[in-house]
């Protein structure tokens, strides 16, 4: 039960806080964002305030426990900014090598070694985050997350075609 826990939080936070929030036009509306994956609207970084907006609706959040929910990203925002930013030099730093620089190989295997350490730190960034929500959830609140996550998994399933 713990594991089912710790995956929907997990889960929320990675499709919520490590990317850029949404660019917003003027007039509230929403603009799809630059690199979107073969159009995987859905897959991209959310905002984590509109995170937290929804677990408040679905999880019946108490005033008391979205004001904590709110601190702990916003705590968090300034970590989440600058792993996007590292991720991001290390992309760009990957995207400009040469293939006919004599030294390609060495630097493309510490360009790689940084990015796994970059993914390490961002994994323990989540975990971190993941641990300090499901603190202020209720029982009952963990249960209805872990079960709405199990509904999202069969759903993605029986989208996804077999291999």
């Amino acid at each position: 039960m713990k594991n089912k826990i710790v995956a929907v939080v997990t889960l929320m936070l990675v499709a919520s806080g490590m990317n850029s929030v949404l660019a917003q036009k003027e007039d509230g509306q929403r603009e799809s964002r630059e690199g979107h994956h073969r159009g995987m609207k859905g897959m991209g970084h959310r905002d984590p305030a509109r995170m937290i907006e929804r677990m408040s609706s679905h999880l019946d959040l108490t005033e008391l426990q979205l004001e904590k929910l709110n601190n702990i990203m916003l705590a968090a925002q300034p970590e989440f900014d600058e792993q996007r930013s590292r991720q991001k030099a290390n992309r760009e730093a990957m995207h400009a090598l040469n293939v006919d620089d004599p030294d390609y190989s060495s630097q493309l295997e510490f360009l790689a070694t940084e990015n796994g350490e970059l993914v390490a730190s961002a994994t323990m960034l989540m975990g971190r985050i993941r641990a300090e929500i499901n603190n202020e959830l209720t029982d009952e609140q963990r249960e209805k997350m872990a079960s709405g996550l199990e509904r999202r998994r069969h759903r993605s399933a029986e989208r996804t075609p077999a291999e």
